[in-house]
């Protein structure tokens, strides 16, 4: 009986020794391959290695990754239904090239160029022309198809016409309107711009309350003017309101 048990340890040892060895075999014969030498770029530094997107999210195509955020409510919250274009653009410049506002603290050296170009390197009506064309020009490149309207140094009747306008074009599309106030006195705290008279002899005050009511929504606003910061809270204070008005009714 003993001889027996010693037999079968033996021949389990003998088992276990040449499993060890042919492991050992089938390592040495299957080596792992060499890898391969880091990427460099043309500079000879080490570019960053590859990365993989392997989580769930990376498996779906992109309109099942839309579908499945709209269904979620994740994109339905921010993203409009009808996409608006900006169909008129009204550019409004009041420089009056040649006299400085009452307000006006002039320091040396200052910024004097206007789009670019140099207000006292002409004649002011040639001056102002080409301001404008440059100005026309630069929102041209953003949007080609637009319909523009430019007013220099325009009156308050010059520039209702031109609001009314810009919005009877546009319809339900979007208008811009940029004003160039760097020739007349700081938007006031009630929310005014300025404009001149027929004979450039006065500044005469134009309320944001009634451009808001020519130029009717949806609308930008791009106020280039000094203390413009002023003429946005009396745009807020507006909004605030219409909207009180509204939750009246």
């Amino acid at each position: 009986m003993d001889e027996g048990l010693g037999e079968d340890a033996a021949a389990a040892n003998d088992a276990l020794v040449s499993g060890l060895a042919d492991e050992l075999s089938r390592r040495l014969t299957n080596s792992d391959p060499v890898p391969p030498p880091p990427q460099t770029d043309s500079g000879g530094s080490l570019k960053p290695p590859p990365r993989i997107l392997c989580e769930e999210r990376h498996d779906c195509t992109v309109d099942d990754a839309d579908l499945r955020s709209i269904d979620h409510g994740l994109v339905s919250k921010w993203r409009q239904k009808e996409k608006l274009k900006t169909t008129s653009v009204a550019l409004v410049l009041c420089l009056n090239i040649g006299v400085d506002p009452p307000d006006v603290i002039k320091i040396s050296p200052c910024a004097r160029l206007e789009c670019w170009v140099d207000p006292m390197s002409a004649q002011p009506a040639k001056a102002l022309e080409h301001i404008g064309k440059n100005l026309q020009a630069q929102y041209e490149r953003w949007q080609p198809r637009a319909k523009y309207k430019m007013h220099l140094d325009p009156t308050v009747e010059d520039v209702k016409k031109l609001c009314l306008s810009c919005r009877r074009n546009a319809k339900n599309e979007r208008v811009l309107f940029h004003y160039n106030g760097h020739g007349v006195p700081r938007p006031t705290a009630n929310g005014e711009v300025w404009v001149f008279n027929s004979r450039y002899t006065q500044y005469i005050p134009l309320s944001i309350y009634e451009l808001q009511s020519w130029l009717g929504t949806p609308c930008i606003y791009v106020l280039d003017c000094s203390a413009a910061g002023l003429i946005i809270s009396a745009i807020r204070q507006l909004l605030e309101q219409q909207r009180s008005s509204e939750a009246m009714r």
